[in-house]
């Protein structure tokens, strides 16, 4: 089902101007959302922060949010805003003090040693390849999707993505020895 179709009924929500349409979006986006911005800010506490401005936005702004072309888009890109606001407002906190943000799925086979240390690694990834990164592996999204939800080229995604891994690679290499 393409986007557009998927999203018919939070846009009908929206049009009515109904109080479930935010339910809806929240359903629909904000698991995702969090992934990225919890990969942006690198901090999972600062994620569930900014994903609670971003939908008090998402209330105010309603009617802008129901005539976006895009709906996914736009929500991504409300994202980005929320958390550049953030980063602009409070100094980031130290690496230590901060609860991980990404959380590996649930496998009995993966040692929790191994999650943290890639969490640290993705840490060091460029913000630009780690939401990538993070996006592809985590949120299972597909390059297209992805390009289009940070409003670049199909190849600029496709090489952050592999400059990432590439890096990741060596970093957790270099960890290792």
């Amino acid at each position: 089902m393409d986007d557009n179709a998927a999203d018919a009924p939070i846009r009908a929500a929206l049009a009515r101007d109904d109080p479930a349409a935010v339910e809806l979006i929240w359903d629909r986006y904000a698991a995702d959302l969090l992934a990225f911005l919890a990969a942006r800010l690198c901090c999972r506490d600062a994620a569930e922060d900014v994903l609670q401005a971003l939908f008090v936005t998402i209330v105010r702004k309603r009617q802008t949010v129901a005539r976006a072309r895009c709906l996914t888009a736009y929500l991504y890109r409300m994202a980005r805003h929320e958390a550049a606001t953030y980063l602009r407002r409070r100094r980031r906190r130290d690496a230590a003090d901060a609860k991980p943000w990404l959380v590996p799925r649930e496998t009995g086979d993966q040692p929790y040693d191994l999650a943290e240390q890639l969490q640290v690694t993705l840490g060091h990834l460029p913000r630009a390849q780690r939401e990538v990164v993070v996006l592809k592996v985590y949120r299972e999204k597909t390059f297209g999707e992805i390009a289009k939800l940070l409003g670049v080229s199909l190849n600029t995604t496709a090489s952050r993505y592999r400059y990432g891994m590439e890096r990741l690679r060596k970093l957790l290499k270099d960890s290792a020895s």
